[in-house]
């Protein structure tokens, strides 16, 4: 059944305009060392089956959007103040509620031009891989989706920002560059998304634990050559309700992701891949080899080649591949487990991206994106009954995007 979006559509046409009439001529007034910047992206899709931003099977669903706007102020040089306000739009795990995304103090400790220290807190993104802490903008996407092996869309709010402090520097050589952090965090996992793709639509909610999330960037020759390492430990417990059959269970996340990137002239390419060693306890514990108390390692990775046709005109290509479970590729192990509650294919995904993107100028950019996909692990589990699942489904995306 198609259900109404009316509501949040008129309000993200208010925003909108909003936007795109109020904030660049006020950012226009601003003082020394204040900044506005805003974004406003908007996608088509189309999907052969299962849904993807709203009603998709079949059809067309224009539900997959994004608003945005932050404010910095650059108080003196040791001092920065920084904050976005977003509103999301993508099937029912997102429906355009206003929320602070961001907003955080960052203080340098030290500088002398070639290092720098210096600590961060309020909520803070946290770095993952490439593209975590820039995500959030359209046009620093390697396409119009991120790859959703590694950056699952129906867990972008709990790992995007969390509470927390961040130590972070610098350090430069003849012809590279050190950059770190290490953030000390208690995630937000309270979204219905999360509890729905981790425990399967049950009705309690997760609240977040002390975490920490390190990570460590090398970039060589103005870019040329780029390698990352993330690790981390990510922590959330389970609360029950009354209507709740499972106990108060925990679950750790034990994260590592290694990212390589070279980059040419006319192309580039870029590999990530990712060990999340997921340890839970205390859902079922009077049941011996519950399915949701079964510690799993899950393994995820991409490889993706870029070409600037001309420097406005890019094509990509991607390859990318998510088991929820390296040592049962196939979910057969984790189908007999739940009692075949939990279908095979909900426990992996392999993905064949290719995509064109047209940027008129720096503002705007216009992007179209194929994908034919076997297995559903990263589908949004709210607006995909298990039941209406199909393994093999492809899926077409437009998009525009706009910033300022």
């Amino acid at each position: 059944m198609m259900r109404s979006r009316s509501s949040p559509f008129n309000k993200s046409l208010l925003a909108l305009f909003v936007l795109l009439h109020v904030v660049p001529a006020a950012a226009q007034e601003l003082g020394d060392g204040v900044q506005a910047h805003g974004f406003v992206s908007q996608s088509l899709v189309y999907t052969s089956d299962n849904n993807v931003g709203g009603d998709s099977d079949d059809g067309i669903a224009s539900e997959l959007r994004e608003l945005g706007a932050n404010l910095s102020w650059r108080v003196n040089p040791d001092w920065l103040i920084s904050a976005q306000a977003l509103a999301r739009w993508a099937g029912s795990s997102d429906e355009g509620d206003l929320r602070l995304d961001y907003g955080f103090v960052d203080h340098t400790l030290y500088s002398n031009g070639e290092d720098q220290l210096g600590i961060r807190f309020g909520k803070i993104k946290n770095p993952y891989g490439f593209y975590n802490t820039t995500r959030d903008v359209a046009h620093t996407r390697p396409g119009i989706l991120l790859p959703q092996a590694v950056y699952i869309d129906e867990l972008r709010n709990t790992f995007l920002a969390a509470p927390g402090v961040s130590f972070n520097g610098n350090t430069s050589f003849d012809d590279s560059l050190v950059e770190w952090s290490l953030n000390f965090v208690r995630p937000e996992v309270d979204a219905r998304s999360l509890t729905n793709y981790m425990l399967t639509n049950q009705p309690g909610y997760f609240e977040g634990e002390k975490s920490w999330l390190g990570q460590a960037m090398w970039e060589q020759q103005g870019g040329a050559w780029r390698m990352g390492l993330t690790l981390g430990n990510v922590k959330m417990a389970y609360r029950t309700t009354p209507a709740d059959f499972l106990r108060p269970g925990k679950i750790a996340l034990h994260t590592g992701v290694l990212s390589l990137e070279h980059n040419r002239e006319t192309w580039s390419m870029t590999a990530e891949y990712a060990l999340i060693r997921q340890r839970r306890g205390g859902f079922l514990p009077f049941l011996a080899n519950s399915a949701l108390d079964k510690d799993t390692t899950v393994e995820a990775g991409y490889l993706q080649g870029l070409y600037r046709f001309t420097p406005r005109w890019h094509g990509y290509a991607r390859y990318e591949f998510l088991y929820l479970d390296k040592n049962d590729r196939n979910g057969r192990e984790f189908n007999a487990l739940s009692g075949g509650l939990v279908p095979t294919m909900q426990r992996f995904s392999r993905d064949k991206v290719i995509g064109v993107r047209f940027d008129p100028d720096t503002s705007w950019s216009l992007s179209a994106e194929l994908h034919d996909v076997d297995g559903t692990a990263w589908l949004p589990r709210i607006d995909n009954p298990t039941a209406r699942m199909k393994r093999q489904w492809d899926m077409v995306l437009l998009q525009a995007a706009w910033r300022f």
